[in-house]
């Protein structure tokens, strides 16, 4: 398909603006990335003031950091209509929350956090949306129609 091959490649849609879920989870996410920063920050601030586990402490507030910097990143293309921003998301949401909800209550804020920024980005809204921006679908449609 495409250029040479005889037959139009398929059309982009036009640029619309994300729905309503979208700039919903985009924000939720935002907080959850500056959340997860936060404790990042804090690990290693800890780390430093305390003696004990500042290896272990140092480790887990630097993956926090990166996991917050993937975040905000995976935000950026969440708007573009990536899915696989949505799938970066939800990762990060299941892998890093789940566990923080046994934690201690601080922890569990965040980890309830992450989980419900997940789910914002399954709900039928947001599915339908990343549906209309899937190219195999519209370019399967464009061949129906």
């Amino acid at each position: 398909m495409g250029l040479g091959s005889g037959s139009p490649a398929p059309r982009t849609p036009p640029h619309t603006r994300p729905p309503g879920i979208i700039r919903a989870a985009t924000a939720a996410w935002l907080v959850a990335a500056v959340l997860v920063a936060v404790a990042g920050i804090s690990f290693i601030v800890s780390a430093r003031t305390q003696h004990q586990d500042s290896a272990a402490l140092t480790l887990m507030g630097s993956l926090a950091l990166v996991l917050a910097a993937l975040s905000a990143y995976s935000v950026l293309r969440l708007r573009a209509g990536k899915r696989s921003a949505r799938e970066t998301l939800s990762s990060i949401g299941v892998i890093a929350g789940f566990p923080l909800l046994f934690r201690g209550p601080v922890l569990v804020a965040v980890g309830l956090v992450l989980l419900a920024c997940t789910a914002l980005l399954w709900l039928p809204q947001s599915s339908r949306y990343f549906q209309l921006r899937d190219p195999k679908k519209r370019a399967a449609k464009g061949r129906r129609g």
